[in-house]
């Protein structure tokens, strides 16, 4: 049996009222999510995809489940942490804000099907969760870690901003790999309905797929940060940052920035404002937007641009090629485009400085294109 799959269904019936009937479907649903499971890693998909299977093909059964009785907690209320056997879980109603501090655990965030934030963790002793006000405040417990030596350069190898950034991420990999992985923590809660997210972890991933609250924050020193909602709901403002990871972004947003400084940056949605940095990666956004900044020093930056309302596009590379996709029906475009040591091709109209739409693209050395 497959703890994971075991846990997420046991999420769905922990508020449930326990009877004959619950019962049945609990353990039905239980042996078709493992059989399912097992199936999917027969085809030779890796565990975290089988249970991303898993958990899509969950999404109808949480409102059959919500039919059923729950158990009673009143209004702005919190109700005493269960202790399990394997964990640890804690219910909140009538908080709209929540605040996760972790070291070394994945933060992995869902819908609620009860409006309620609901937060577990395999180990009772890896989180501390309070209520302050209408804000819920996690802390993962701190493992025991050791720190791994410091990189260095081999005598005679030639120094480049490249060589540099990469073995900058190399040691920050290689220092998170010491710390002793703590048990992850899962959350769930209430679908649009969130004043403000801040997921903070050092070196776990963070997986958010609830609906954007209106202030939406991730950070990750070297683990991939995921953002993909199951519902539609647009950020006042979205801030997410990983130092060695990978930022995937799903959303919508008035305002964002999405960084990271040795990995990959990927982007699509409805934005007023994006600004997208890596140092040592690439940059992708494909979606609309008013105004779109895109940056990274060796790595390839590529803006597709849907809507014809766009104002201002910058793509800025020093080693990689910058590429920039417009729609057509734009009203007048003016390109400034730049390289020192590629090619430059731009094949729109230049309607003038004054232009309604502003296209900047530069690189050293690389392509840019601008179309």
């Amino acid at each position: 049996m497959n703890q994971t799959v075991k846990r997420i269904v046991d999420i769905l019936f922990q508020d449930v009222v326990e009877n004959e009937e619950t019962n049945a479907l609990h353990e039905e649903l239980m042996n078709n999510c493992q059989e399912h499971y097992q199936d999917l890693i027969d085809r030779g998909l890796s565990e975290d995809e089988a249970v991303g299977e898993v958990v899509e093909s969950l999404k109808g059964m949480k409102d059959v489940i919500a039919q059923y009785p729950k158990k009673g907690a009143g209004p702005a209320s919190f109700s005493e942490d269960k202790e399990e056997d394997e964990g640890k879980s804690f219910v909140f109603n009538g908080a709209d804000r929540l605040k996760v501090e972790t070291t070394d655990q994945d933060i992995t965030v869902n819908p609620s099907a009860d409006g309620s934030i609901h937060i577990w963790c395999d180990d009772p002793e890896g989180v501390k969760v309070e209520l302050a006000g209408d804000e819920v405040r996690v802390t993962g417990e701190k493992k025991s870690e050791k720190v791994s030596s410091s990189f260095q350069f081999n005598e005679g190898e030639e120094i480049s901003i490249s060589s540099l950034l990469n073995m900058v991420g190399k040691a920050i990999r290689n220092v998170a790999t010491t710390f002793q992985g703590g048990a992850p923590i899962f959350i769930e809660v209430p679908d649009g309905q969130m004043k403000e997210i801040e997921l903070n972890s050092r070196s776990g991933d963070i997986e958010c797929y609830c609906a954007m609250a209106r202030k939406m924050t991730a950070r990750s020193t070297s683990g991939d940060v995921t953002l993909q909602p199951e519902t539609e709901k647009t950020a006042e403002k979205l801030l997410v940052s990983t130092v060695s990871g990978d930022a995937e972004i799903h959303g919508s947003a008035l305002e964002a920035e999405v960084s990271s400084m040795s990995g990959s940056v990927t982007v699509d949605g409805v934005f007023e404002t994006l600004e997208m940095k890596s140092t040592s990666g690439d940059v992708e956004f494909n979606g609309s937007v008013l105004d779109a900044a895109a940056s990274a020093i060796s790595g390839d930056i590529g803006v597709t641009v849907e809507n014809t309302t766009v104002k201002k596009v910058t793509g800025k590379s020093t080693s990689g090629d910058v590429e920039i996709y417009l729609p057509k029906g734009l009203p007048g475009v003016h390109a400034e485009c730049s390289t020192v040591s590629g090619d430059c091709l731009s094949r729109v109209s230049d309607a003038g400085a004054g232009a309604a739409v502003q296209i900047r693209a530069k690189s050293v050395s690389g392509d840019v294109t601008v179309q």
